[in-house]
Order: structure tokens, then C-alpha cells, then sequence
């Protein structure tokens, strides 16, 4: 008599060899699709004043820029060679500085602040402030003449952070050992494979408080304040209101209130526009850009994790 005991066929595939690694992709792979989607479907339709060379040869003599700081900052290079080129242009009256932004990497929103003070020295900039201009998004603007924020605008939060993962835990659990060679105790400080030294700590404490206080001391420059009243703000998010109390904002005001008050700074009436810096991705291009963006910084998680952020 035939045995009813049929013998199951063992589960080989990965997500049964590998749970923890397939549980991780899965998560990994539906941010990524997240981060493509809100992309493609956020970016902006071209304006007929977008920027490129021909802009700079039309015939009227009146000209307003207008530069988008939006999103998480994490290259500057654009929107530097847009300021760079508002600056050149004799035509080009004053620039108003739009900002939607919560901040980003420490290196661009600092490359920003630059190119917006060495405009500022020669041209009236007014900057505008949408939902939230704060950390990288409110260090890059503030050169500006004259600040314009909405009464429920999040600014401020001038600081500067820095996060580090251990996948120690990890690691072990799935038989996976690193070795790493370096040339000095602090070279790998941070290191999601090694629990963080005391040493380690400190090093990357001092390191944060330097870049903080080139943080408060650019800010102060450019705000006529003193860096004692900025540091005691502890790195706090203030509303618009708040920030005109606070010496951070100049005036409550809609990006129309804006541009108003720099068409009178730039005494011009009826200028023509000129918005950048330009996108140079179609949208399907920018969704799957950000895809394979996404993928690339969580394969590079352990080399670029820590970098210091406005944010």
C-alpha cells in the first residue's frame, strides 16, 4: 500500500536562503520607486522664460532673474552657473531667490550663499521663502537684500547634522565580516562596521561644531547679527512670524510682495523674466534617473554616510 508521506521539495530560492537580505531589497526597492515617482510627477512644465543662451539676447534692456532653490540640496552646480550668468548680464536688473527647500549637503547650500552674496554685491536680490527655506535652504539665500516669508514659512533651523548607521547586528546574523585597512585611527571614524570609540565620537563632534559655527558666522555676516543671539537659537525651526522678530526674515510677504518690492530695488516696471536654472532632463528621464540614483547612494551607504548636512 502506496505511502501517503510525500516528501516536500526543500525551499532553495534566495528569499528563503536569504530573509533579512530579501526583506531589505524589497523595502529598498519600494523607496526607490517612491523617491522616481515623486520626481516624475513633481517636476515643473517648462515656462516660456526658462532659461537658456538665447534669453540673454533678447532685445528689451529690462530684465528680472529668477532662481528656484527647491528640494533637498545636494549639488550646487546649476543653480551657481544660472547666479553666475544673472551676474554677468548688464541687461539683467536684479534677481529675486525663490526658496522651497529644507536643506541638503553642507558643501553646495555653502557654494550658494557664495554665488548669492557676490550677486548681491552688484545687483538688488530679494528672496522669497515658500512652505519651508530652513538649514541649507534659508544658508543659501540669506545674502539676499531684502528676505520675504509667509507667516506659516519653516525657516531657521541653522545647524549643521550628521547621522551614522552600525550594521553590526546585521553583519553577524547573516555570516558577513569587513576588514578595513586605513592609514590612521580616524581614518574610518563612523564606520557602520566597528562600534564607535570615544575617540571617534570626539573627533566627529569637533568637526561638526567647526562646520556649525561656519554655519552661524556666514548667516551673521550676512544678516547684520550677532553670532551669540544665532547659536542660542540652538538650531530651532521658527515660523515666518517668528523670524522677523528673530532678525532672520525681513518682511511677511507672498513671492508677488516679493517681486514688487525688487522691481522697485531694481527700479524696473515691466521686465521680462528669466527662470532657472533650467532642467535638463524630460520627465520619464528624471524619474528613471532618480531610480538609478537611488540604487547607486544605498549601494555607496558606507562610504558616504556621515557627510555633514545643512538640514
Amino acid at each position: 500500500m502506496p505511502s501517503n508521506n510525500v516528501e516536500s521539495t526543500p525551499k532553495t530560492g534566495f528569499r528563503h536562503r536569504h530573509p533579512v537580505l530579501f526583506v531589505f531589497g524589497v523595502l529598498f526597492l519600494a523607496m526607490a520607486l517612491t523617491t522616481g515617482a515623486m520626481a516624475f510627477f513633481s517636476a515643473p512644465s517648462p515656462s516660456a522664460f526658462d532659461y537658456d543662451e538665447s534669453a540673454f539676447h533678447w532685445p528689451t534692456a529690462d530684465k528680472i532673474g529668477i532662481v528656484t532653490i527647491e528640494g533637498t540640496i545636494e549639488t550646487s552646480d546649476r543653480v551657481v552657473a544660472f547666479l553666475r550668468k544673472l551676474r554677468r548680464d548688464s541687461e539683467v536688473k536684479g534677481v529675486l531667490i525663490r526658496v522651497n527647500s529644507g536643506g541638503g549637503g553642507f558643501g553646495p547650500s555653502q557654494e550658494i550663499y557664495r554665488a548669492v552674496a557676490t550677486l548681491a554685491e552688484k545687483k538688488p536680490v530679494v528672496a522669497s521663502f515658500g512652505s519651508v527655506a530652513a538649514s541649507g535652504g534659508y544658508y543659501s539665500a540669506c545674502p539676499a537684500k531684502v528676505i520675504f516669508a509667509l507667516p506659516g514659512t519653516v525657516t531657521g533651523s541653522i545647524g549643521v547634522r550628521s547621522q551614522y548607521t552600525t550594521v553590526l547586528g546585521l553583519t553577524d546574523k547573516i555570516g558577513i565580516t569587513f576588514h578595513t585597512f586605513a592609514t590612521g585611527r580616524l581614518k574610518d571614524a563612523g564606520s557602520p562596521y566597528k562600534p564607535m570609540s570615544a575617540e571617534d565620537k570626539a573627533y566627529i563632534e569637533d568637526l561638526l561644531s567647526e562646520l556649525h559655527g561656519i554655519f552661524l558666522n556666514d548667516v551673521a555676516t550676512a544678516r547684520k547679527l550677532t553670532f551669540d543671539k544665532l547659536d542660542a537659537l540652538q538650531g530651532r525651526a521658527v515660523t515666518g512670524a517668528s523670524a522677523v522678530a528673530l532678525g532672520l526674515v525681513d518682511k511677511i510677504g507672498s513671492q508677488e510682495d516679493a517681486m514688487e518690492e525688487l522691481k522697485k530695488l531694481a527700479h524696473v516696471s515691466k521686465p521680462a523674466y528669466l527662470r532657472g536654472p533650467k532642467r535638463d532632463e524630460r520627465r520619464w528621464e528624471e524619474f528613471f534617473g532618480m531610480l538609478g540614483a537611488s540604487f547607486v547612494n544605498g549601494l555607496r551607504t558606507s562610504q558616504s554616510q556621515g557627510v555633514p548636512r545643512a538640514e
